[in-house]
């Protein structure tokens, strides 16, 4: 990230400048509120951050505070959130602690890892301090020494913060009264230039990558992909995939396309001009009526969408028995990493489309 204080006077887009509003809360119960009533008042959840210590993770070395998603998640009491927060990630900061985050400075903190610098740096010319310490990362989202570092102090202590960082006065000023109707004991604002959240939001969109060294571990984080079906993003091509019955390569039966995953924003590989590149196939079978209903992620190069029905290239017990996809909760790199160990494919962000 670059140093506060890199203002363009020119007044061009590169120095416009946003506000970060910041609430710290005593407990999570009193942040998931907070959090559920931005959602309801539409506030986009790529402004959206959160940063909160895991109370259950070990304070020793990195190899063995090492924490997934899912259980971070679990462990701070956000799951009715996990789907709606952008970029999740599980990391360790040593000396700090193990925390989940998300959100710009969630992205700031962790700054994950080399496609994650080389978006930086396309964008300010010169490589992100990746490994920031969470008080660089507050400065430089615009907060003062004093206030940066009695926010970390809170931050350690286990008390949990949420930020937005918006332009436009009547938003932040509905932030911050939902702070302060969920019992927030600290609200701050801090003016935040352009160019740091368009940094940030680089690294939101970019692929999660494994990044370890300097102040920050990344043990784990959501791929940014958008489901298809079911989540109003259909277009005439999965509107005809969803629901879709699914056989496998003997012709028997094993259930229906549940989902399609695909990635957040377009890249290279998208098989079509403005369609973004289709990553996993969800596969549901078994259950009644919807319920008890088992699903599967199948790389694509597993199944043959262009049949009706669609028809796996393996038996169908090779899908029963394949790793588990739970549709209400984040699908995490580890996930994805179990899903290509089963099959035998490489996981997309590890693809040289990426790199």
């Amino acid at each position: 990230m670059q140093q506060r204080g890199a203002v363009d006077p020119g007044g061009g887009g590169g120095g416009q400048i946003r506000s970060t509003v910041v609430g710290v809360f005593e407990d999570n119960l009193d942040t998931e509120q907070a959090l559920a009533t931005l959602r309801k008042a539409h506030v986009p959840a790529d402004r959206v951050s959160v940063l909160v210590r895991d109370p259950d993770a070990a304070d020793n070395s990195p190899a063995e505070a090492a924490i997934e998603v899912a259980r971070a998640i679990a462990a701070t009491a956000l799951e009715a959130m996990g789907n709606w927060l952008h970029g999740l990630a599980a990391l360790i900061v040593p000396e700090r602690g193990t925390f989940l985050v998300a959100g710009p400075l969630g992205a700031a903190l962790a700054g994950i890892s080399a496609a994650h610098e080389r978006a930086a740096t396309a964008l300010t010319g010169s490589a992100p301090a990746s490994t920031a310490a969470l008080d660089n990362v507050l400065q430089e989202f615009g907060f003062g020494p004093e206030e940066a570092a009695y926010l970390e102090s809170r931050l350690t202590a286990g008390a949990p913060l949420v930020a937005v960082t918006a332009v436009d006065a009547n938003e932040l000023s509905r932030v911050r009264q939902i702070f302060a109707d969920n019992n927030a004991v600290h609200i701050g604002m801090a003016q935040t230039d352009a160019r740091i959240v368009d940094e940030a939001q680089a690294l939101l969109a970019a692929p999660p990558e494994v990044a370890s060294g300097g102040d920050v571990v990344v043990t784990d984080a959501v791929a940014p992909l958008r489901k298809l079906c079911g989540e109003g993003d259909a277009t005439a091509w999965s509107a005809e995939l969803c629901g879709r019955a699914v056989v496998d390569a003997v012709g028997a039966e094993v259930g229906a396309i549940d989902d399609l995953l695909v990635d957040a924003v377009p890249y290279p590989a998208a098989p079509a001009p403005g369609r973004a590149a289709l990553r996993y196939v969800i596969v549901a079978y078994g259950g009644m009526l919807g319920l008890g209903r088992h699903r599967v992620a199948v790389p694509p190069g597993e199944i043959d969408l262009n049949t009706v029905p669609a028809r796996l290239m393996v038996a169908k017990d090779v899908v029963h028995h394949a790793p588990g996809y739970d549709a209400s909760s984040p699908f995490s790199r580890r996930e994805e990493q179990a899903v290509c160990a089963y099959f035998g494919c490489t996981p997309y962000w590890l693809a040289e489309e990426h790199r």
